[in-house]
């Protein structure tokens, strides 16, 4: 860094050049006008174009009364010295003796004289410069362009004079008078001293590059002021922060700090700017990193108080300082962890107990019922669950809005957060090695929301949506989604409107995920549509009979479910039961067996009889001029009733012959009809019922509250006994597959691969559940015995075998 100086004249001047001292004693009584005198007397323009004039005359009269100095360098080359030299030395000189000699007035603070006097001398200077301008454009410029970097310019020499002889001799009570005004400010005990700036910047105005004039040098500004000013700041401001939270609390010293910054961000206005990253950087340090593990403590029990405005306020002052706010990301993303855990505990504990209250309630009968049907945690409400998570969710994605500004940052702490809980809770998994129910669940809460019309309005699909994207096992999801599904088609009872709900579902899957991720779906739907188009011509070909046989031997109104075995595997599982279809449905069966090869000729038909539902409208002698009763029951109920249509009283034995079903399946489909007292068992007792000796007896006046009467409803299979276990074998099967297809995609791009760098691309790609290290190598282990892998000699690498 050149620093400039002022230096002695090289040689002697002459002083007793007549004509010389003639013009100086002319021209000083207005130059020390011009700096400042005490009257502080106005110039006028006719005394500065005298001034002016007189510069002239001695240059270019004193250039003609005697020939100019010629001069050897050291190239041989000669260089005139121009006149003006005589003229800069003497004002050189005068400008010492001008500032050694201005004095302080009565009462007057050094700062306050510095600063009246620097205001006034440096509109001299100014005047001065424009007075001695011809000095400037001939002799200084030449004698700079030759390489004399101690000449400079009159208003730099005026400038270096200053600093020389006023401010570097005074600088430390300068220094000292100028940080009681800023420490003073800054304890409010007075108000902003305007004039300060004054100071402040003559501190940049005397740094000079030698080299360049006109380019600005702040090193007299950063040595002499800026390291002062800044450890100043910092010390006073870590005594006064350290004071206020032990006084006034950490919440108090949020406003405190953020209002400090800002009081300082206005000091920026007088000092240069380059003090704006340094006085930020102390700023920072002092009031926010220092304090910053004590105010994110302060989360918490704000978070708990719900003072988000003060929370809003904690996260505006970190943020200024980027490293504060990760472990205040982390403490956030915590605290809604934990409180997601807290709120599906409390969940859980009510609704244990209001099970535990209702079994409470039950006969002994009814409560071995209700415990042989259902295991442990089933009594889980998937619209509570569901709509736990939800609410912690939501309300804290009002806290991100409200105290972050909707920061991204937080919305992904905010995301994961939710994603942990949301896998991973007492009710999802109870124990650290279970299978989270969280997307049985939810697929619950969709299938509610389906089924229940009413509902629609507070169980939205964009809630739906809101918690799938959190879900790890997405694929466990669609499996259980599809069973509910699955069970609403084959209602029977969805109208064009729940259909469109329907829709809007999978269009939110579809787009969540992939086209593929929804295809099963998709293709229930065609399958329901093809098997009304098959049912209208079943109807039209019954109706339109012309070789003789009677149409009322068949089932007019039949709403056949031609259902494709891979998409509708859950329909297909527990359907081999053995039974005899009675003789009256014989006929509707082989009449729409001929329709459908008709039309798909070379399909095989397959029937499942253990999902089939028959309406009967029943004629009741004791009910005369009432209307009859309709009574929905499984295809394998009508076929224990029919034979009650020949004989009142039939044995176990008897009906099992002429069912052909199996003693589990029987008594399933027989205790609805007990229970409900269409039959008179003998003796009584459910381990009874497939005892061949046990009779049942028909109901002839039977009465009920209802018309409608649904026996099918409390038929309970072992394929639905088991449908959790049955449904997550499933899982198990897809997740396999999904991982041999990742497998095998990556190996037939890569053709060798390392085991741990297969191991890590599989993790990348899988996105429809986490797979485990042991998924993957039993995955992989399954494709080399299939000879699609083989491993290299070393045992590291995997072959893909084309």
């Amino acid at each position: 860094m050149s620093v400039a100086t002022i230096s002695s004249p090289e040689g002697s001047i002459k002083q007793d050049d007549p004509f010389l001292e003639k013009t100086w004693k002319e021209i000083e009584p207005a130059i020390h006008i011009i700096l400042g005198d005490e009257k502080n007397s106005p110039l006028d323009s006719r005394m500065y174009t005298q001034t002016y004039s007189k510069v002239y005359n001695y240059c270019t009269t004193a250039s003609t009364r005697r020939p100019p100095a010629v001069s050897k360098d050291h190239d041989g080359k000669g260089t005139v010295k121009l006149v003006g030299a005589e003229l800069y030395y003497k004002l050189q000189e005068y400008l010492k003796f001008y500032l050694e000699n201005l004095k302080q007035k009565g009462g007057e603070t050094f700062l306050q004289f510095y600063i009246r006097s620097w205001q006034r001398y440096l509109i001299g200077s100014t005047r001065l410069n424009d007075v001695l301008d011809y000095i400037n454009r001939y002799w200084v410029a030449k004698e700079r362009a030759d390489g004399h970097r101690e000449i400079y310019d009159i208003l730099s020499l005026c400038l270096l004079s200053w600093r020389d002889y006023k401010f570097h001799a005074n600088l430390p009570i300068l220094m000292k008078q100028i940080m009681e005004q800023i420490r003073l400010q800054r304890e409010n005990k007075i108000d902003s001293v305007g004039n300060l700036s004054f100071a402040i910047k003559s501190f940049v105005l005397l740094g000079f590059d030698v080299n360049d004039l006109k380019k600005q040098n702040l090193s007299v500004y950063i040595n002499d002021f800026e390291k002062t000013f800044l450890t100043e700041t910092f010390n006073f401001y870590t005594e006064e922060s350290g004071k206020y939270i032990q006084e006034h609390g950490v919440v108090n010293y949020l406003v405190k700090a953020q209002q400090r910054i800002d009081e300082e961000l206005k000091r920026l206005e007088e000092l240069n700017d380059h003090t704006r990253r340094p006085l930020n950087d102390v700023l920072n340090q002092v009031l926010i990193t220092n304090h910053a593990a004590e105010i994110r403590a302060e989360l918490t029990p704000l978070l708990d108080e719900g003072r988000y405005d003060d929370i809003r306020k904690m996260y505006h002052l970190l943020r200024r300082v980027p490293m504060t706010v990760g472990p205040l990301l982390q403490s956030f993303q915590e605290y809604v962890k934990q409180q997601g855990l807290v709120a599906v505990n409390q969940l859980k504990g009510r609704l244990q107990a209001a099970h535990e209250a209702e079994q409470t309630n039950k006969s002994p009968v009814e409560h071995h019922r209700k415990h042989s049907r259902h295991k442990k945690g089933d009594y889980v409400d998937a619209k509570l669950y569901i709509k736990t998570l939800l609410s912690v969710y939501f309300k804290f994605m009002s806290v991100v809005d409200k105290a972050f500004d909707n920061s991204e940052v937080f919305v992904k702490a905010l995301d994961c957060a939710c994603r942990s809980f949301i896998n991973a809770n007492s009710i999802a998994t109870p124990t650290s090695r279970s299978k989270s129910r969280t997307p049985d669940l939810l697929a619950k809460y969709s299938d509610d929301i389906l089924r229940h019309k009413e509902n629609f309005g507070n169980m939205s699909v964009d809630e739906l949506m809101s918690v799938f994207k959190f879900i790890d096992d997405k694929e466990s999801f669609e499996v259980w989604y599809r069973r509910y599904l699955s069970k609403r088609l084959m209602s029977g009872s969805m109208s064009p409107e729940d259909e469109e709900r329907e829709e809007v579902i999978i269009q939110h899957l579809k787009t969540s995920n992939s086209i593929e991720y929804t295809t099963k779906i998709t293709n229930m739907f065609n399958d329901i549509r093809i098997s009304r188009e098959l049912g209208r011509y079943y109807r039209e070909a019954i109706s339109d009979t012309t070789d003789g046989t009677n149409s009322q031997q068949f089932v007019t109104n039949l709403e056949p479910r031609i259902l494709d075995s891979s998409s509708w595997n859950a329909i297909f599982r527990g359907s081999n039961e053995s039974f005899m279809l009675p003789s009256e449905l014989i006929s509707t069966q082989e009449k729409f067996e001929s329709i459908y090869r008709e039309r798909y000729s070379g399909r095989q038909l397959n029937w499942i009889w253990n999902r089939s539902r028959i309406e009967l409208k029943v004629n009741n002698l004791s009910r005369p001029g009432r209307p009859p009763y309709h009574f929905t029951v499984t295809l394998f109920q009508y076929s224990i009733l029919s034979p009650f249509n020949e004989k009142d009283t039939m044995t176990s034995y008897q009906l099992m012959e002429k069912t052909a079903l199996p003693p589990a399946v029987f008594k399933a489909n027989m205790i609805p009809f007990v229970r409900n007292k269409l039959l008179v068992q003998s003796p009584v007792g459910e381990d009874q019922i497939t005892n061949p000796a046990t009779s049942f007896t028909i109901v002839n006046e039977y009465t009920s509250k209802r018309i409608k009467v649904n026996f099918a409803a409390g038929v309970h299979p072992a394929d639905i006994k088991n449908e959790s276990s049955e449904l997550n074998e499933e899982v198990e099967r897809r997740h396999h597959e999904l991982l041999k297809a990742c497998i095998v995609r990556i190996m037939k791009a890569r053709k060798q691969c390392k085991h741990e760098r297969l191991t890590n691309e599989v993790f990348q790609i899988i996105d429809r559940f986490k797979p485990t290290v042991g998924d993957i190598k039993k995955a992989i282990e399954v494709l080399i015995d299939e000879q699609y892998l083989s491993r290299s000699d070393d045992g590291s690498t995997y072959i893909y075998l084309s």
